[in-house]
């Protein structure tokens, strides 16, 4: 098999012919795609389970499956929109799988790997009372607001990770927020 030219000065290589190349057979096209969405892999599972050992093992899991699957994947798709699905779908496994409650497990939510403002903002029972009322937000708007806050995402890259368009992350994000101020300070009262 004829490797993929991986670096070549002028030319980007895009996601997708990285896949493309990867579906044919290319070890090295699929590394490089590794290579570039290791640490969003691994943010998006430390986010969504909270503890380090348990996302690393769920972002790598990750990549043998999207590697097992790539005769499933459409060329022309968008590969980081596939590979997400197919992580968000782990990460959930990996959580139902927890005897603990799902508080517990969204407890380090904030706590990025490099903490953001928000998690050096927010300290032991503010976060407690936060990972409730997160853990209480529906899937479709608990999944993009830990994409952009434990994560770090931009809104486009999490339209893309989720298959809906930009506005709709941004509705989300903001409804998301509207439930949870709403909901500490009903607590709070």
């Amino acid at each position: 098999m004829h490797a993929m030219a991986l670096s070549s000065p002028a030319v980007a290589v895009t996601d997708e012919a990285l896949a493309r190349g990867a579906r044919d057979g290319d070890q090295d096209a699929f590394a490089e795609l590794v290579a570039r969405h290791r640490a969003t892999a691994f943010a998006y599972a430390y986010a969504r389970l909270g503890q380090r050992e348990e996302a690393e093992d769920v972002a790598q899991e990750a990549f043998v499956r999207a590697w097992a699957a790539l005769d499933r994947y459409r060329p022309g798709a968008c590969w980081g929109a596939w590979f997400m699905r197919i992580l968000r779908n782990l990460c959930v496994d990996a959580a139902r799988r927890r005897a603990q409650h799902q508080a517990a497990t969204l407890s380090d939510d904030w706590a990025c790997p490099a903490p953001c403002p928000e998690a050096l903002a927010i300290t032991g029972e503010e976060r407690t009372r936060l990972a409730v009322a997160v853990a209480a937000l529906p899937e479709r708007l608990r999944t993009p607001l830990l994409m952009h806050y434990g994560s770090r995402q931009t809104c486009r890259e999490i339209a893309v990770a989720l298959g809906v368009p930009e506005s709709t992350v941004t509705g989300r994000l903001a409804a998301a927020l509207r439930r949870l101020r709403h909901g500490l300070r009903e607590e709070a009262t």
